[in-house]
């Protein structure tokens, strides 16, 4: 009786996982196509979720940690305490999704995914590698303009790598303390700014001050850094 048991087990077990029999009829083609689109984006996008995940964590965690920072000494030890978090994970980030876009242009993964790719711009913003940033950005910019891309996303990478070049940043996506003041770092040709901003469909310099304020909240007011 046991035999037959596992005999008749064994039978169901094959029936369930039997591969799903060729589609057939006027919609053939159209399933084809369907399947083969699902089997090549699903664990593409699962990957770039995953490593999204992990990046925002770091993101999240550190922010929370800000608002509970009241001194200088307390926020820069904070900083100077979770940075190899940043750096194991972000690196890894970065040499993962750079062999995905060797692989695939931007407007391939744009077509596979929109998600995976937003979520691939930000493992982009948040990599060291600046030749990398560079070579993404220039792919980016007539995205960002025509408006096949969020403003945001391409001004957040334009500026840090203005920054990481000692240059002022064109946008004035990235903020620091000064006195106790949440503020943009310097940028280059402030009196046309919000026409820069406005040319990638970004909000005023104003508006997005205030935006930045309420997530960050204010510095503590013997405080100038990041």
């Amino acid at each position: 009786m046991r035999s037959f048991a596992l005999i008749c087990a064994l039978v169901l077990s094959a029936c369930v996982t039997a591969p799903a029999p060729e589609p057939s009829g006027p919609a053939s083609a159209q399933i084809a196509a369907f399947d083969q689109r699902v089997a090549r984006g699903e664990a593409l996008v699962a990957e770039i979720g995953a490593m999204y995940a992990r990046d925002q964590l770091l993101r999240r965690t550190i922010i929370d940690g800000f608002r509970e920072t009241t001194t200088a000494e307390a926020r820069q030890a904070y900083i100077e305490g979770t940075q190899r978090h940043f750096e194991r994970i972000d690196g890894a980030n970065t040499r993962r999704i750079r062999e995905i876009l060797t692989s695939m242009t931007w407007r391939e993964l744009s077509d596979i995914s929109p998600a995976a790719a937003d979520q691939a711009f930000m493992l982009i913003s948040h990599s060291d590698n600046i030749e990398f940033k560079r070579q993404m950005a220039a792919q980016f910019e007539p995205l960002a303009r025509e408006g096949a891309m969020p403003g945001d996303r391409y001004a957040n990478l334009v500026d840090d790598i203005a920054l990481d070049g000692g240059e002022p940043q064109v946008y004035g996506t990235n903020f620091e303390c000064h006195h106790g003041v949440f503020q943009p770092k310097p940028v280059v040709d402030p009196a046309n700014l919000n026409a820069r901003r406005a040319a990638i469909h970004l909000n005023s310099i104003e508006e997005y001050a205030a935006e930045s304020r309420a997530l960050y909240g204010e510095c503590p007011a013997d405080y100038s850094g990041n």
